[in-house]
């Protein structure tokens, strides 16, 4: 009888489950990296070669991360708090890089 269980049919769906579990976490890696491009980007702009205002660039990246607590959210991505870690991890990464080159261009 087990077998009945875990049919065909089961299978499939366990597949696009799967498939839509790796589309939701792909959106969940690749928002952050963008928006910490962008927050790199803005803080170059806002902050250009003036070293004393350093800390408003950090000030952008903070608000940049807080912007995605409601950007997932519309794109269908269910965050728990589990995902902030990470989410802030990836968007600091890639803010700190992208910044870094801007500065060294």
């Amino acid at each position: 009888m087990s077998d009945k269980k875990h049919g065909k049919g089961e299978r499939k769906t366990d597949k696009v489950e799967e498939e839509y579990n790796m589309a939701k976490e792909l959106k969940k890696t690749l928002i952050p990296i963008a928006m910490g491009v962008v927050a790199g980007i803005l803080s170059f702009l806002a902050t250009g070669e003036m070293r004393q205002r350093d800390a408003f660039g950090i000030i952008i990246l903070v608000f940049l991360i807080y912007i995605q607590k409601f950007i997932m959210p519309k794109i269908g991505v269910e965050l728990e708090g589990k995902d902030w870690a990470g989410i802030a991890f990836l968007t600091f990464s890639s803010w700190y890089i992208s910044w870094t080159i801007a500065l060294n261009w």
